[in-house]
């Protein structure tokens, strides 16, 4: 959608410049990266994982207050990084620490067009979301769809920090939709949050469906073996955009595309239970373990 009418002439970006000029202010911290070399090694046991995650002890303690969470709800409690390794399981810990990480590596990010706490807050209403439909669409893994739902909307914070102008044009132009945000700020800065994600997971070498996720978020029937996660992505994506305006539920569902509720097998009727239930001290809590200062 062309916006002839733009009152900007930014210089416009790919999302590669965009990933590429800001890499320096968002890497993810050496930890990660440590555990990441461990966890790759193929070899590693929980003892090792959490051998490296003891040496930074704000991730230990956000660790071990998630493991103790009602987010798992364990009967007994969780007091050491080993047994928390081991009843978490090695892709829950990958997932987890990555969530604290990229907290850490956004959080000096500069920019005026979004408080930082409100980005986090919507961040983990639409994990949260996420996380129910996987488990209405009997989804195994819900926990990665959590935090793949968490940091859906990374892109918009590159593009706030390096157009934020361009930014505030696309969001006054797209009327609460949005294919027209995504296509105004195609049109002003070059590419769109998105892209700008799926770039930044490529950059970070995350999993392919983390890569997934962002790269066929409008049409999840091209993701291949990660199509259901994705339309899941995509719906959680439309509601949690649609619910922050003042549009009407049955008009955010009316956006959802099609093939995501032929992939998921869902009914609109199952969104509808979903956001109805959806208790405010579930997502406070999930708030708190995701988002809260180290």
């Amino acid at each position: 959608m062309a916006l002839p009418h733009s009152t900007l002439q930014p210089r416009l970006s790919s999302a590669q410049d965009l990933v590429d000029e800001t890499q320096a202010l968002i890497s993810l911290p050496e930890i990660y990266l440590r555990l990441r070399r461990v966890m790759d090694a193929g070899e590693s046991s929980m003892q090792d994982v959490a051998d490296v995650i003891k040496l930074d002890p704000a991730l230990t303690a956000r660790l071990l207050r998630i493991a103790n969470s009602a987010l798992y709800n364990f009967p007994a409690r969780i007091e050491t990084l080993s047994r928390a390794a081991s009843v978490l399981g090695l892709r829950q810990i990958h997932d987890l620490v990555l969530a604290a990480s990229v907290a850490r590596a956004f959080r000096g990010l500069p920019n005026d067009l979004m408080d930082m706490m409100t980005f986090w807050h919507r961040s983990v209403y639409r994990a949260y979301l996420a996380q129910g439909l996987g488990a209405a669409a009997g989804v195994r893994d819900t926990e990665s769809l959590f935090i793949r739902g968490l940091l859906l909307d990374l892109g918009h914070l590159i593009l706030y920090h390096r157009h934020p102008e361009a930014c505030r044009e696309a969001l006054a132009s797209c009327g609460d939709d949005l294919d027209r945000l995504r296509a105004a700020e195609r049109d002003l800065i070059g590419c769109d949050a998105i892209g700008v994600g799926a770039q930044l997971m490529h950059a970070w070498h995350m999993p392919a469906s983390y890569v997934a996720a962002f790269e066929h978020l409008d049409h999840p029937s091209a993701a291949g073996v990660h199509a259901k996660a994705t339309a899941l992505l995509h719906i959680a994506a439309e509601l949690s955009f649609g619910l922050d305006t003042d549009r009407l539920l049955k008009e955010i569902i009316g956006r959802i595309k099609q093939e995501a509720w032929d992939l998921t097998d869902l009914w609109p009727e199952t969104v509808n239970e979903l956001v109805e239930t959806a208790a405010e001290d579930v997502i406070e809590a999930m708030y708190q373990v995701f988002a809260a200062p180290d």
